[in-house]
């Protein structure tokens, strides 16, 4: 033990994999939630391009994030497991964040996003055809799932699973295993 204090610290462990996701999840999820404010407080909800900007910033979250954690915490190396685990890991904390502050926004500042998500679920039953008692049990199931819980729960399963998918192709670029003939 004695050591390990007089070595000048070099013994240090580095923050544990939880806290590291925890703090770029943190980071992550902030810049995730201004794009999710934005798209509601400028009513951008058929906006295909503000969709597809958080799928490219939770790529790149995750990589940074990743790539951070591979070279400062583990000395330039992470398997393939570990790098998915980190990235899932990521979006896990990132989606927390973020369907914390649209349950916030849409359950008591402003739902409009879930009056015009019901407007446009009914619009298109009834030009679907769908019979009175079809579209009266669609509504309710629609009312439930686009309630601000129904978002929390869908934000946190959909990010994080969406997470899952882009880490499952950037840990193949960011992983570095260590040479096993080196450590011989």
């Amino acid at each position: 033990m004695t050591d390990t204090m007089n070595n000048g610290g070099s013994d240090l462990q580095p923050p544990s994999k939880m806290k590291s996701a925890m703090n770029m999840g943190a980071i992550l999820g902030l810049v995730l939630m201004i794009l999710s404010l934005v798209t509601y407080i400028f009513e951008m909800y058929e906006s295909k391009a503000f969709g597809y900007l958080s799928w490219v910033v939770l790529a790149i979250g995750i990589v940074l994030g990743t790539k951070k954690y591979r070279d400062e915490a583990l000395g330039g190396f992470i398997s393939y497991a570990g790098a998915l685990g980190y990235g899932v890991l990521i979006s896990l904390f990132a989606s927390i964040i973020v369907s914390i502050a649209n349950y916030i926004y849409l359950g008591y500042i402003d739902s409009s996003f879930i009056d015009f998500t019901l407007e446009q679920t009914e619009i298109q039953m009834i030009e679907q055809g769908q019979p009175d008692e079809a579209i009266e049990m669609g509504m309710s199931w629609t009312r439930a799932i686009v309630s601000p819980m129904g978002i929390f729960f869908m934000g946190i399963i959909g990010t994080t699973f969406l997470g899952l998918i882009i880490s499952l192709i950037t840990s193949a670029f960011l992983k570095n295993d260590p040479d096993s003939f080196e450590n011989s």
